[in-house]
């Protein structure tokens, strides 16, 4: 045996000595046929593993004991042998663990199906053809595992519990545990339908008219062809219904059938068509090899990997000349590594890097290859991992490869990178992918990224930085809405970049969305404000009645509810006025705004309720002078107070308020108090207190039109005074 041989006799067959004479490790009865590959390292990998395989059949053994050894940590089980075997590991469900060893019988152990502890909760041994299956329940979905057996021994141990989980390096940047653990499942279980690259090889038109007729030709290649365009879902309908009779093409229409449900990831079904045509046309396989891939996967994927790694390394020996030959490698050392045989598996994956440049399945291996680091890297080495993952995605003829390649890079960027640069990474891959494997998750991490994202930009004092993130991810807001602060700092943002338009476009938007519900009613008052503010009634009116329509009893229903009242006084929509806001004049009652108590007055008097208004605009001025603040609008409150008092009859209460009045009112408004303070002194027969009060007007007042209303009042004044001792003298 040459040196290049026995080397790789040492990577890939431990179960063999390189002294074995390799003549005794291939039955007598199997012709063992190697065709010459232009690929000198893949025909030398093929010869191994081919006499790896077939000698493993002869192997046979006997499972005499099982013990438990429970600790803290973990659960260990020992499986006793009388020799040593080959053995397999699979997780068939999330809370199922299988161990299959090859060629072996033994007792079931029933009493083991009741055990329980910490980490397993029931362990049952049964025999399956030549192998024995131990199923392993365990306590909690994802178990850990870790195996150990040594080469010449006859025990092998299992290890169940926590500690043996596949675990991402503690230097995740804080707050962002939560992308590992939504995107490490899915690393670790993605697995999809392999694309073999062999040809798809159609029926033969012709054979197939002499045994169907014309139209069941017809639904036949159409099925063939939906197989052909990777449409699982048609072809397995087509062929389901060849399976559903007795017809000449039943065999082949069960393979077909296979070959559509693989693609549709139902593995075991698939399985059980391969075998179903297998039975009917055992020779079929030898002539269509992308079919004996499909089902050698199948095998795998529902547990049986010895059984498939045989078909396997079977098809690659016969295809060693193809240049597909390479790919179908790479996917018989997946099988090796899901059989704890991670030796043989990582020297395959080596050897198709180094040895076959410009092969599709180089870009397969490499990404096998950095897989195993990611698990174990950090935030000081995770940049060269990112590195190959890129050159990957950049270099792959496989779209799927480069997609995941993309995704992969861009997770390690989430968990260890700045912010700013993980986020555009994650919005580069949904704009590359919009359709990708990994789009969901995608979006849950880029939602992740914002929170501290715009934590850094607010602590920055980085406003418009904060509303543009905010714009150009509103679809992704979620996880910065579950801050409480979020939306009150993107206000305050909005606010501070004098953005009025771009709050109420955004708030707008974000009020339909169902996981902003919290918000919304914040929201909703920021967009009435906003549309007050930009003097757009129309708009404010129907943030305000859409607020109330929704949130009645919300604890901001009063305050919009007087915002609504504002708006419809602006509007001189007096009844409405009133409508909205005489609930202010209930016992123990106060608005948010003093204002509101003045639009109520003001209302109710042109109503006619004087008493009410009176009542509104004593509660305006309380207000005011109860909260120290000035008020535009204060002058009036006390003139119309002391209007509706005139009006009620109440003169004394009126005067009162209007020489409170004066002694606040503005220059400009003095005038209008003094006139009506001389005409109630005038109704009270006071006529020398009115000409007084007129006569301040006429000498220092502001305003020409009072003062001409005082001059005419004096003047009528006089003449009454005039005509009145007239008619006094006349009288004697």
């Amino acid at each position: 045996m040459g040196l290049f041989q026995k080397t790789w006799f040492r990577l890939l067959s431990f179960e063999f000595r390189v002294s074995t004479p390799m003549r005794k490790l291939v039955p007598r009865n199997r012709k063992l046929h190697i065709p010459m590959s232009p690929f000198p390292a893949l025909a030398g990998l093929i010869f191994l593993l081919l006499l790896t395989s077939e000698a493993a059949g002869e192997v046979s053994s006997h499972l005499c004991r099982v013990a438990i050894r429970p600790s803290t940590n973990y659960t260990r089980l020992i499986f006793r042998l009388d020799k040593e075997t080959e053995s397999s590991i699979a997780f068939p469900a999330r809370r199922r663990i299988h161990l299959v060893f090859n060629k072996t019988d033994g007792r079931l152990f029933k009493k083991l199906r009741n055990y329980s502890d910490r980490y397993i909760a029931g362990i049952v041994v049964s025999q399956r053809g030549d192998n024995l299956l131990v199923t392993i329940s365990a306590m909690e979905d994802g178990p850990g595992v870790r195996s150990v057996r040594f080469s010449g021994s006859h025990i092998y141990s299992l290890d169940v519990g926590p500690l043996f989980k596949a675990t991402v390096s503690q230097s995740v940047i804080p707050g962002r545990e939560s992308i590992w653990n939504g995107a490490g499942k899915l690393i670790r279980e993605f697995d999809p339908p392999l694309k073999s690259d062999i040809p798809f090889i159609p029926t033969d038109r012709r054979l197939l008219e002499k045994l169907i007729p014309p139209t069941e030709l017809k639904l036949f290649l159409s099925g063939e062809a939906a197989i052909y365009k990777g449409n699982g879902t048609e072809a397995e309908e087509v062929f389901a219904f060849f399976m559903k009779k007795e017809s000449p093409v039943r065999a082949l229409a069960a393979y077909r059938r296979g070959e559509a449900l693989y693609l549709l990831q139902k593995y075991d079904a698939a399985l059980k068509a391969f075998r179903e045509g297998e039975r009917l046309w055992p020779q079929y396989m030898s002539s269509n090899p992308s079919v004996t891939f499909y089902y050698a996967d199948s095998i795998v994927r529902s547990g049986d990997l010895p059984g498939g790694r045989r078909v396997l390394t079977r098809l690659i020996a016969e295809l060693a000349d193809k240049k597909y030959a390479p790919l179908l490698l790479v996917r018989l050392a997946d099988i090796l590594a899901r059989q704890r045989r991670e030796m043989e598996a990582l020297a395959i994956y080596r050897t198709v890097v180094a040895n076959f440049t410009g092969n599709k399945a180089v870009s397969h291996a490499a990404m096998k290859l950095a897989d195993r680091r990611i698990f174990t890297t950090g935030g000081e080495t995770y940049q060269e991992l990112v590195q190959e993952y890129k050159k990957i995605n950049e270099t792959s003829s496989d779209f799927s490869l480069r997609e995941e390649a993309l995704f992969k890079a861009t997770l390690l960027e989430s968990m260890y990178g700045p912010g700013m640069t993980a986020l555009s990474m994650v919005v580069g891959y949904q704009k590359k992918y919009p359709r990708g494997v990994f789009i969901n998750i995608a979006g849950s991490m880029r939602e992740e990224l914002l929170v501290p994202v715009y934590q850094e930009l607010y602590a920055a004092k980085d406003f418009q930085g904060l509303v543009k993130l905010a714009q150009e991810n509103r679809d992704y807001l979620a996880g910065c809405l579950a801050d409480d602060k979020f939306i009150e700092r993107l206000a305050d943002s909005f606010a501070a970049a004098r953005m009025l338009k771009g709050e109420i476009t955004l708030f707008g938007n974000l009020i339909e969305r169902e996981w902003a519900t919290a918000s919304v009613p914040f929201m909703l008052s920021r967009i009435l404000d906003d549309a007050l503010a930009l003097s757009d009634y129309s708009l404010a009116e129907g943030a305000a009645r859409g607020f109330l329509q929704r949130f009645p009893h919300h604890q901001y229903a009063h305050r919009i509810r007087e915002k609504l009242g504002e708006i419809c006084y602006r509007k001189n929509d007096m009844k409405e006025v009133v409508s909205e806001l005489s609930w202010l004049l209930a016992p123990r009652t106060r608005a948010d705004f003093p204002e509101s108590y003045y639009y109520l007055g003001k209302a109710l008097a042109g109503a006619g309720k004087h008493k009410e208004a009176d009542k509104a605009m004593t509660l305006f001025i309380a207000a005011i002078k109860e909260r120290g603040i000035a008020s535009p609008l204060l002058t009036d409150a006390y003139y119309m107070s002391a209007f509706s008092r005139t009006a009620a009859g109440d003169r004394q209460g009126a005067m009162a308020v209007y020489r409170a009045g004066l002694e606040i009112a503005e220059a400009g408004r003095r005038d209008q108090f003094l006139y009506k303070m001389g005409e109630l002194s005038m109704l009270d027969g006071k006529t020398n207190e009115a000409r007084s009060l007129w006569e301040q007007i006429k000498t220092g007042g502001n305003d020409p039109v009072w003062q001409k209303l005082a001059v005419q009042a004096i003047d009528d004044l006089e003449w009454r005074e005039r005509m009145k001792g007239k008619i006094t003298t006349l009288s004697n």
